[in-house]
C-alpha cells in the first residue's frame, strides 16, 4: 500500500538532478519510481544538450547536468507549435525539462511534456538549490527523531555532532564551514576546501588535492564523499570526474 507521503510525490513537480533520477528506486517494471521515500511522478531538471536526434514523430536529446547523463524524448504534436520549440533547442545550450521517468530494457529515459531553452544562467544555479532543498525536506523533515538530531545517515548530521567537526580542521575558513553546518564532518570539510580553492582552480579542485589538505583521509574516502555531494547538488564535475566545483 502506498503511503500518503508517497502519493503526494506523484502530484508534485519535483526538482531533481539527473543523478537522482538514475538512482531512484524501481524494484520491478510495474512499480512506481521512488526517490527519498516519495513517489517520483512529475519531475523537472535543468541540463545542457549534448546531442540531438530528430525524426518525424519525436526528438531525442542526450543531456547532462554534471551529475549524470540521460536521454530526453519529446513527442511532436501535429499543431506545429512543438516543432517550433524543438527548433529553438540546439547543442550545448541549457534547457529546462518537465516530464516523467521511463524505463525500457533497464535503461532510463525521460518522456518530456515540456522543454524550453534557459536564457538566464541563474536558473541553472537556482534549480540546483531547489533540488537540494527538496531532498532535505524529504530526508530530514519526515521523522521527528531526525529533525531533533537522531541517527541520520549519509551526508547529514544531528546537532549533537557539532563538536566532532574539528576532526577535519584542515585550513578552511570557519565562515565557509558554517555555510555547510548541516553536513557531516568530512563532507563539510570537503565543501570548505572546494569553496576556498575554487577561485584558484577554475578547471575544478582535484580530489587528490582535497585528500592532501584533509591530512590523513584516504583518497577513496574523499571520492565517495564527493560523489555523494555531487548527487545532492552541492558539487558538479568540471574538467573531469576527479575535478569538482561548488554549485553555489
Amino acid at each position: 500500500m502506498v503511503s500518503g507521503s508517497q502519493r503526494q510525490g506523484n502530484n508534485t513537480l519535483r526538482p531533481v538532478t539527473i543523478r537522482q533520477i538514475l538512482n531512484a528506486e524501481h524494484p520491478h517494471p510495474d512499480a512506481e519510481f521512488t526517490l527519498d521515500g516519495a513517489e517520483l511522478g512529475q519531475l523537472t531538471f535543468v541540463a545542457v544538450v549534448r546531442n540531438i536526434s530528430k525524426n518525424a514523430t519525436n526528438v531525442a536529446y542526450s543531456v547532462e547536468d554534471g551529475t549524470g547523463q540521460i536521454e530526453v524524448r519529446q513527442w511532436l504534436e501535429s499543431s506545429g507549435d512543438d516543432n517550433q520549440k524543438a527548433s529553438d533547442i540546439r547543442q550545448n545550450v541549457y534547457v529546462r525539462v518537465l516530464g516523467t521517468v521511463k524505463s525500457f530494457q533497464n535503461r532510463r529515459s525521460i518522456s518530456a511534456g515540456h522543454m524550453r531553452v534557459v536564457v538566464d544562467y541563474n536558473e541553472v544555479l537556482f534549480h540546483r538549490l531547489e533540488a537540494v532543498h527538496s531532498h532535505l525536506q524529504l530526508t530530514r523533515g519526515v521523522k521527528p527523531s531526525q529533525a531533533n538530531g537522531g541517527n541520520n545517515q549519509g551526508l547529514y548530521r544531528g546537532q549533537e555532532q557539532t563538536s566532532d567537526i574539528n576532526a577535519y580542521s584542515g585550513s578552511n575558513n570557519q565562515s565557509v564551514l558554517d555555510q555547510y553546518k548541516s553536513l557531516d564532518p568530512l563532507p563539510r570539510q570537503i565543501m570548505g576546501i572546494v569553496t576556498s580553492e575554487a577561485e584558484n582552480h577554475t578547471d575544478g579542485v582535484h580530489v587528490a588535492l582535497i585528500a592532501r589538505m584533509l591530512k590523513g583521509v584516504d583518497v577513496s574516502e574523499v571520492k565517495t564523499a564527493v560523489e555523494e555531494l555531487s548527487s545532492e547538488g552541492y558539487l558538479y564535475t568540471a574538467a573531469d570526474d576527479d575535478h569538482v566545483l561548488p554549485t553555489a
